[in-house]
């Protein structure tokens, strides 16, 4: 499974992207024609979404699912925190005692991550939604190194690793193709620019890539009663290398979600999720040569992994609080293939706020 997804070449994550962007069915009873080339803008009778639904938004985890009517914005807010613990090779479980086997003095136990995420979104019509989102890091990692090796002369039994800082910036572009009876299909097309901190040794502690990304998508919404749904396509394709010398690895990441209205005001949903990266391409050019931790070398990066999520929406109807949301997933791995030794995925919790005007 990781050879054929993370190592994905560009031409075919753009021809995915858009075979799935080409392909929005229509609802069950409607054969109509669509006509691609015609802004959606249709009657009431013919556009029967509705954008107050608890469930109208994704799972708070999927970034750029929605786009807005001409006029609007959106202001949000996410907290992200994602626990790693033990090392992996391949589909295999791997030992500290493993990994010192391989000739490495120190070997990561257990990461944590967390960040806090801004963003915002504005129509300047109905077709088109800009969106901006930048994040704040903190990131843990504890180590273990091997009896005897000069790493234990210097940090002792076990040390620990730590950095925050800002991420990148991103900008984005949401294209609404087709929004008609109770579906919508968006195309995404963006940039991360390149303002993140990368100034740490290890490349799992970088709050930022240092490469100018392009970030492509397409997503897919659908409601019918009190269930809806969603898939998306995303990917990240980093264009060229930064000034020291490496380029985080490209990745392709598809999830689709479905969700149940349990009231005007409340949704569950549950979420699979298929992701991959390429390892790292290059190496840091500070610290060349060093392969004292698998974190250190740029080929331990990058894999594919399978995860399934639960979530709870929330919008507030009446009151002082009207048109604010509240929102909650949880994620957790199904399957891991990684390019090991690395860090293996725990799971991770998402909560959210969004209020538009």
């Amino acid at each position: 499974m990781n050879s054929q997804i993370a190592s994905l070449p560009k031409t075919t994550i753009s021809t995915l992207l858009l075979a799935t962007a080409l392909y929005a069915p229509a609802s069950a009873g409607d054969h109509a024609a669509v006509d691609w080339g015609k802004a959606p803008k249709e009657s009431h009778h013919e556009n029967r979404w509705d954008p107050h639904r608890p469930d109208s938004h994704a799972p708070i985890g999927v970034m750029g699912d929605h786009t807005h009517e001409a006029g609007e914005a959106m202001l949000s807010y996410r907290y992200m925190w994602m626990d790693m613990e033990g090392l992996r090779d391949g589909s295999t479980d791997l030992s500290s005692t493993d990994v010192f086997g391989r000739g490495f003095m120190v070997a990561p136990t257990t990461m944590t991550m967390e960040m806090h995420m801004l963003g915002l979104m504005f129509a300047p019509s109905d077709t088109l939604t800009l969106m901006a989102m930048t994040s704040y890091h903190f990131r843990e990692m504890n180590h273990l190194t091997m009896p005897g090796s000069p790493a234990r002369a210097m940090n002792g039994r076990t040390f620990l690793m730590n950095t925050e800082g800002w991420g990148d910036l991103a900008i984005s572009g949401l294209y609404r193709i087709f929004a008609k009876n109770n579906q919508r299909v968006h195309l995404h097309l963006g940039v991360s620019a390149p303002v993140g901190d990368i100034s740490d040794r290890a490349y799992p502690m970088h709050p930022g890539t240092g490469t100018w990304d392009l970030l492509p998508g397409v997503t897919w919404l659908w409601q019918d009663g009190d269930l809806s749904g969603g898939a998306q396509l995303m990917g990240r394709l980093h264009l060229g290398e930064n000034d020291f010398d490496f380029a985080f690895g490209d990745r392709i990441k598809g999830t689709g979600w479905l969700a149940y209205r349990l009231s005007d005001s409340l949704s569950v949903s549950g979420r699979l999720t298929l992701e991959g990266a390429d390892a790292i391409q290059g190496e840091d050019r500070r610290f060349r040569g060093l392969r004292m931790a698998p974190p250190m070398d740029p080929a331990n990066h990058g894999g594919t992994w399978f995860e399934g999520g639960v979530g709870l929406n929330y919008s507030i109807r009446n009151g002082v609080l009207k048109g604010h949301r509240f929102a909650v997933e949880g994620i957790l791995p199904l399957a891991q293939d990684l390019n090991g030794p690395q860090m293996q995925r725990d799971g991770m919790i998402t909560a959210g706020w969004q209020k538009a005007w």
